[in-house]
C-alpha cells in the first residue's frame, strides 16, 4: 500500500508539476483553502486559512490515517519596499509563510506514523533583496522554525528540513520574472551559475528527503537547491 503525503500550497504550478512525479510513488492529500486542484486522481481537501489544527486533522483523517510526510509548498510573495509595507501586508505573508507551517507541525502530534516534514525555503532568505522584505523574512523565519520543529519532534522520530531553492521557471519563479525588465532578468540568469532550476531539480531532493532510509540521519538542515547562486 502506498504511504501517503499532505501537499499544501498545492495549487502553486511548481506544486503540481512536482506532484505529477510524488503520484507514482506515493498517495497525494492536497490542502487547499480557495481553488479547487485540477488533479482528479489526487484527494483535495478544502479548509479555511484559520481552520486549527484539530479541524486540519479530521478532515485528513477521514481519507488517510497512514500519513508518511507533509510538504509546505505555501509561499505568498509581496513585491512591496519597506516604505510602502503595511500591517496587513505583515500579517498576511506571515500567516500564509509560516503559521500555516505551524500547523501542519503540530500535525505530527496526531499521525504516528509521520516521517518528513519539508518546507520549501528560499535563497531570498539568505540575502537581502529591495522589494521583497517581508517575503524574504518570513522565509527566513520558516528556516528556523524548521531547526526548532526538529529538535522538538526528534523524540517522535519525525525529521523536519527545509529547502533553500533558487529560481526555478515554474511557480513564484515565474511570476517574478513578471516584475523585472529584461536587464534584471538576465542578471538574474548570470547570478545562477547552472542556470534556473527545473521542477525535476526539487523532484529529486524532495524524494530523497522523503525516503527514511536514504535521509535517515537529516534533520533540522538547510539543503541549498540553488544552480550555485549563494556560492
Amino acid at each position: 500500500m502506498k504511504k501517503t503525503l499532505i501537499i499544501s500550497g498545492s495549487n502553486s504550478e511548481l506544486a503540481i508539476e512536482v506532484s505529477k512525479k510524488l503520484e507514482k510513488k506515493y498517495k497525494l492529500i492536497f490542502l487547499y483553502h480557495s481553488k479547487k486542484p485540477k488533479n482528479k486522481n489526487i484527494i483535495s481537501i478544502k479548509h479555511s486559512i484559520d481552520d486549527n489544527v484539530e479541524n486540519i486533522f479530521k478532515l485528513v483523517n477521514k481519507k488517510s490515517i497512514n500519513i508518511h510526510g507533509i510538504l509546505h509548498f505555501n509561499g505568498l510573495h509581496n513585491f512591496k519596499t519597506l516604505k510602502s509595507v503595511e500591517k496587513k501586508d505583515f500579517n498576511q505573508t506571515f500567516e500564509v509563510n509560516c503559521l500555516t507551517f505551524i500547523k501542519l507541525i503540530k500535525l505530527a502530534y496526531y499521525f504516528d506514523k509521520i516521517n518528513s516534514i519539508l518546507s520549501i525555503s528560499s535563497v531570498s532568505s539568505k540575502n537581502g533583496n529591495k522589494g521583497i522584505s517581508l517575503y524574504s523574512s518570513s522565509k527566513a523565519a520558516l528556516n528556523n522554525l524548521v531547526k526548532s520543529a526538529s529538535l522538538e519532534l526528534a523524540k517522535k522520530n519525525v525529521r523536519v528540513n527545509t529547502i533553500i531553492l533558487g529560481h526555478i521557471e515554474k511557480g513564484m519563479g515565474k511570476k517574478t520574472q513578471d516584475y523585472l525588465n529584461e536587464k534584471q532578468l538576465q542578471n538574474l540568469k548570470n547570478s545562477h551559475p547552472l542556470g534556473f532550476g527545473k521542477a525535476e531539480d526539487l523532484f529529486y531532493v524532495i524524494d530523497f528527503l522523503l525516503d527514511p532510509k536514504k535521509s535517515r540521519w537529516i534533520t533540522g538542515s538547510e539543503l541549498v537547491v540553488d544552480g550555485g547562486y549563494l556560492a
